[in-house]
């Protein structure tokens, strides 16, 4: 049996789906509705969060309006192949909505800029351009996706088109790179930027398509995979389905930590406590077992460094923070170990991390820097005496939560 991946099951199918990219869909509804639709627009943002999905969307509202609740329909007219402009009803019209969000409509004609990027193809695209839209379809659509991969000749030849296009046709640009895009084309476009979608709202939909899916899975795996998803719907979907593959149910933090080769969160969790208790010896073991893990010392450096960003977090604004992305569960033990910190101590270690990890690169011997910097973050407090010390107090109070000294 064929398996459809979930990032394409759960495609959205209605403007209210898109996650965390209403503004874009109020805008566009309204646009629709008002009769305001403008012949060109600019879809850009990173990758997963959506473009090609509203574009499909704006397509399907555009020539099967009925298939909307409440529909929707164009107060223009363009000239069409339909017959005196009336709408196909019923089945007719939700076979061709249907057709449109697979990709399948002849009338909406997706095109990858990365592979049809010569200007042949865009004098065949701007020749096909002037036939009418068929099956009583009101509109022939062009989602171009990855438009900034189009070459120069191949954006010059459809500038003139796009400047001044037939009635019918409608130009739907997706790119993750704007600033590729030439200003005479973005200046012919009404240009919508897509948000990188908060963690929350990923972790909200992951959940819910685990409950429609009747699977298990703990809440803190939920946003660790909301968290690696980088603000891209579409990647955390894609990590679920890798997750889900495992056949492990529950789904477990363990699991994700092995088959994505994640540095066991525990370990990482140990490893900071060590910090805060000043035992080097403790650390040194932590560090070397989280390396005989096989994890590479950047990934080692990069976990620290995400570990203590949430305390920081936690130390400054409190638990309760929509800055701090972690489970209820994970919340209340990271709000513990963060009282063993304050804001600048847990800045000064963040710091000393990314240092190692820029000088690491060039070193001959990186596993010495990463010992070093191990040993540096266990004696922060005591450094931090020593410093009162020199600059005139009597050394012996020890700061409590610790602020170790600067550099």
């Amino acid at each position: 049996m064929s398996y459809t991946v979930l990032a394409r099951r759960y495609r959205s199918q209605s403007f209210d789906d898109v996650v965390g990219q209403e503004p874009v869909a109020r805008t566009l509804r309204n646009a629709i509705t008002t009769g305001r639709v403008a012949h060109a627009y600019l879809f850009t943002g990173t990758r997963g969060v959506g473009k090609t999905s509203m574009a499909r969307l704006f397509a399907r509202a555009l020539n099967a309006p009925d298939t909307f609740d409440p529909p929707t329909r164009p107060a223009e007219e363009p000239g069409g192949s339909g017959a005196a402009n009336d709408l196909p009803a019923g089945d007719v019209q939700q076979r061709m909505a249907d057709a449109i969000m697979r990709g399948d409509d002849l009338n909406v004609i997706e095109i990858d800029g990365a592979s049809n990027n010569s200007v042949d193809q865009a004098r065949q695209l701007i020749a096909n351009a002037g036939l009418s839209p068929t099956d009583n379809a009101r509109y022939k659509v062009y989602i171009i996706d990855e438009v900034h991969m189009l070459s120069g000749a191949a954006f010059n030849a459809l500038l003139k088109t796009m400047e001044e296009p037939p009635s019918h046709v409608k130009f739907i640009l997706c790119t993750t790179e704007s600033h590729k895009v030439p200003a005479t084309i973005q200046s012919r476009c009404q240009r919508f930027d897509f948000r990188n979608i908060p963690t929350q709202r990923i972790a909200d939909h992951l959940a819910a398509v685990l409950k429609n899916e009747s699977i298990e899975a703990d809440e803190q795996v939920v946003w660790q995979i909301a968290r690696l998803g980088n603000g891209s719907m579409r990647d955390a979907l894609s990590l679920l389905d890798r997750l889900i593959a495992t056949g492990e149910s529950p789904l477990t933090p363990q699991t994700l930590e092995q088959m994505l080769g994640l540095p066991p969160q525990q370990m990482v969790i140990e490893l900071v406590d060590a910090f805060a208790a000043g035992d080097v010896k403790v650390a040194l073991e932590k560090a070397a077992s989280l390396l005989a893990h096989g994890i590479s010392q950047d990934q080692l450096i990069d976990v620290l460094i995400e570990r203590l960003r949430q305390l920081m977090l936690i130390a400054a604004c409190g638990e309760a923070s929509d800055l701090v992305e972690l489970s209820e569960d994970a919340k209340q033990q990271a709000g513990v170990q963060a009282k063993q910190f304050d804001p600048a101590g847990l800045t000064y270690m963040i710091a000393v991390c990314d240092n190692v990890q820029r000088q690491a690169k060039s070193s001959p011997n990186p596993r010495a820097l990463l010992d070093a910097v191990i040993v540096r973050l266990a004696l922060a407090e005591k450094m931090a005496d020593v410093a009162a010390l020199l600059a005139g107090g009597d050394g012996a109070e020890k700061k409590k939560p610790l602020t170790p000294a600067r550099r």
